[in-house]
């Protein structure tokens, strides 16, 4: 038996037995593993330690009982906790409020068990990866090591991607879409004369390996490294951002010429926010005890709904973050992922942009006051090459607070990247708080 399917065990049978006591080291005997070789593989696979998934399963079920009318100490007992307090508590630290006020904001549905196959991430061994790369004609496979995310808290695991030794990218996933659409521009870029991460063919002459409802795609691997925090911040950063948004700039003129030849969603960024992330961040901004005025709202409705329709749009990458960028020589020399290029208002991908940048602002010193700076130099770069219209320099606030809005409502429902979520609420309150800083800029 696979081990996700041994851990899809293991999750079935704390679902049905959420209100008794579950015993770590039945668990483990069940799944045939030794104590300590289960709890590793179990959070690699599930994202959380045993009691802490178990805990999370117990908060969203008891929550939903609260809501069809059961007493909540009821509840809580039920569930494990010897005192309403300790429910109380480990409510809150999940949640950011307490039950009852969470009950008024949210209508909650009632939870659906865990299927570890749709949910985890692809998990496999230095072997399976040797055996999938034999379906290349390349000459060498090792070494073979994990790409890393670059992140406000340090490097961490991509867990989906690996460095083939120095020439090529292995690249998994599950949507067949968002990789053709990868491999479509990229060819387009290539032939563009553009650095981008082009893919090789298998040796039966597919784009890509399909095995096991996934998807295998080799890639070559671009010589380049991306900028950390600190060297964005505590360099220059005007020029910086200029580079960054002349980077974007260039980009888009390429995509530009073949609009109507690479098929692409199209994405409103303006109806996204207003039937979806705008009432999501209304909500989460409240429950986590952090609310913006209606004033922001308000605004934003508004004056960006006069704008909006005014707004040049083509294919734009929908993903330029510092980590989806590489410098060589203090220059940009290449993007990479393009799995989620859409149509849309061209303006996002430099604003996109910043918003990266910002969300790296927290490991730095003064970094939050520091990146209007790189704002503003992104701004100046990406206009040298896209001359921005008078509508677009008026609309920079808005799309700035659309992505974070975005962010705020979609990571909420990734239950794995709290603290993700909590940094993009504090960056939609600092935008907000500290607008007189960066809004004149531009208007």
């Amino acid at each position: 038996m696979e081990i996700i399917d041994i851990l899809q065990n293991s999750l079935d049978y704390i679902e049905m037995n959420l209100k008794t006591e579950i015993s770590l080291a039945e668990l483990a005997t069940a799944a045939g593993f030794s104590l300590y070789h289960y709890c590793r593989i179990f959070t690699s696979y599930v994202g959380y330690p045993v009691a802490a998934y178990t805990t999370k399963r117990r908060l969203c079920n008891a929550i939903f009982e609260l809501q069809q009318g059961k007493e909540t100490l009821e509840i809580a007992l039920e569930y494990g906790f010897s005192t309403y307090a300790g429910f109380f508590k480990a409510f809150k630290k999940e949640y950011g409020c307490s039950p009852t006020s969470y009950i008024k904001i949210v209508s909650v549905k009632k939870p659906m068990p865990i299927d570890l196959k749709q949910e985890v991430k692809i998990m496999l061994t230095h072997t399976q990866i040797k055996q999938i790369l034999l379906n290349w004609d390349i000459d060498r496979i090792t070494p073979i090591e994990e790409t890393e995310l670059l992140t406000s808290e340090g490097y961490s695991k991509a867990n989906k991607t690996w460095y083939i030794n120095e020439d090529y990218i292995l690249k998994s996933g599950k949507d067949i879409n968002r990789i053709n659409t990868h491999i479509s521009i990229t060819k387009t870029l290539e032939a563009s004369g553009l650095i981008v991460s082009t893919h090789i063919p298998t040796k039966t002459g597919e784009d890509f390996l399909q095995k096991d409802n996934c998807y295998y795609l080799l890639m070559k691997r671009i010589p380049g490294s991306l900028l950390t925090p600190k060297e964005s911040y505590e360099g220059n950063r005007l020029e910086t951002g200029r580079e960054y948004g002349k980077a974007v700039g260039i980009l888009h003129k390429a995509l530009k010429k073949y609009d109507k030849d690479i098929e692409v969603n199209v994405s409103n960024l303006y109806k996204t926010c207003i039937e979806w992330a705008l009432p999501e961040t209304k909500r989460l901004m409240k429950q986590w005890k952090c609310p913006l005025p209606d004033e922001f709202f308000d605004n934003y409705i508004e004056e960006f709904g006069k704008l909006y329709e005014k707004l040049p749009t083509q294919i734009i990458h929908r993903d330029p973050n510092p980590s989806n960028i590489l410098w060589k020589d203090g220059k940009v020399i290449g993007f990479l992922d393009f799995e989620i290029s859409e149509g849309n208002i061209r303006l996002f991908d430099p604003c996109y942009c910043a918003t990266g940048i910002l969300s790296e602002a927290s490991s730095i010193v003064r970094g939050y006051e520091l990146w209007p700076e790189l704002l503003s130099g992104i701004i100046k770069g990406y206009d040298e090459i896209c001359t921005l219209t008078k509508e677009e320099k008026l609309a920079i606030p808005y799309i700035v607070y659309s992505i974070q809005m975005i962010f705020i409502a979609y990571l909420d429902s990734q239950t794995k990247d709290k603290l993700l979520g909590e940094i993009n609420r504090n960056m939609l309150t600092w935008l907000w708080n500290n607008r007189k800083t960066w809004h004149p800029m531009y208007t």
